[in-house]
C-alpha cells in the first residue's frame, strides 16, 4: 500500500517542480518589442465636444494666502473653440505580445500656482514620476491608487524632489493635495508607451506604432470613454478623431 501510494504521489510531485521553473523561464524570456523605423506609422485626430457650454464653479483658493488670490478656472473640463483638452488617449488592443522598454527618464508632475500641472498624464510602469513644488506654498502629495501602493508625502517650496514608480498598469490614479482639496490630478499607469494626451486645441498623436489594427480608447474623467478601430498601414499617420457631448 506505502508502495502505491509514492508511486502515485512521485509524478505530482515532478510535476510540480517543473512547471515552477517553466512559469519563471517564460516571464524572464517574454521578448522586448522593437518597432521597424522603416514601416512605423502614427496615429493622430481631434478630440471635438458637442453641446452647451459647460461651467464649472471656479477653484477658490483664498483660503491659502501662498497661492494665487483670485478664483481659478477647473481643469477638470476644458473647452476651446469646441476642443476638448486633456483626454487619454491610448491603445487598448492590437499590441505584439512582449515587453516595452520602460523609459529611465522621469514623467513630470509639478505643483505650480496651487494646482498640479498638467492635470492628466502618462507614465509607463516601473518608469520614474518626479514631483516637484514650485510654488510658495507647502503640499501634500497623496496618490490613491487601488492597484498600486498608495503613499502620502508632505513637501514644501525647498523640499527635493519626489521621486516614484507605479509597478501595475493602471487607469486614472487620482492624485491629491490633503492641504488643497482643490487639486487633483490623474496619473495613468501603462505598460506600453503608446498614449497621448489631448492638447488645448483637441489634437493629439501616438508615433512609431507597427502597421496594424488597433482599438484605440479616448478617456475622459468627466464624460467617460470612447473606443474605435483604426487601421495604421507602413508609414502612414491614420487618422481618429472623437467626439464627447455632455453626459446624461
Amino acid at each position: 500500500m506505502r508502495n502505491t501510494l509514492l508511486l502515485f504521489l512521485l509524478p505530482l510531485a515532478l510535476a510540480g517542480c517543473k512547471s515552477q521553473p517553466e512559469s519563471a523561464k517564460s516571464t524572464e524570456q517574454m521578448a522586448t518589442i522593437s518597432v521597424d523605423p522603416a514601416t512605423a506609422g502614427s496615429i493622430s485626430g481631434t478630440i471635438a465636444f458637442q453641446g452647451p457650454a459647460i461651467k464649472l464653479p471656479p477653484l477658490d483658493m483664498t483660503a491659502d494666502p501662498a497661492c494665487q488670490g483670485q478664483p481659478q478656472s477647473s481643469d477638470a473640463i476644458v473647452i476651446n473653440q469646441g476642443k476638448l483638452a486633456n483626454v487619454f488617449v491610448y491603445v487598448k488592443e492590437g499590441l505584439p505580445a512582449g515587453k516595452f522598454p520602460v523609459p529611465s527618464q522621469p514623467a513630470a508632475l509639478d505643483q505650480k500656482g496651487c494646482r498640479y500641472v498638467p492635470h492628466i498624464l502618462g507614465v509607463m510602469a516601473g518608469q520614474p514620476l518626479r514631483i516637484t513644488n514650485s510654488d510658495m506654498a507647502d503640499h501634500n502629495v497623496h496618490a490613491m491608487p487601488t492597484t498600486n501602493a498608495a503613499w502620502n508625502e508632505s513637501q514644501t517650496p525647498k523640499d527635493p524632489a519626489i521621486t516614484k514608480t507605479f509597478s501595475k498598469p493602471e487607469m486614472m490614479v487620482a492624485m491629491q493635495c490633503n492641504q488643497h482639496p482643490w487639486m487633483r490630478a490623474y496619473v495613468n499607469v501603462m505598460a506600453h508607451p503608446y498614449y497621448a494626451v489631448s492638447a488645448p486645441d483637441g489634437k493629439f498623436e501616438i508615433a512609431n506604432l507597427s502597421p496594424g489594427e488597433y482599438t484605440l480608447v479616448a478617456a475622459h474623467e468627466r464624460f467617460g470613454e470612447q473606443t474605435v478601430k483604426v487601421k495604421v498601414a507602413p508609414k502612414q499617420s491614420a487618422q481618429a478623431d472623437f467626439t464627447f457631448r455632455p453626459a446624461e
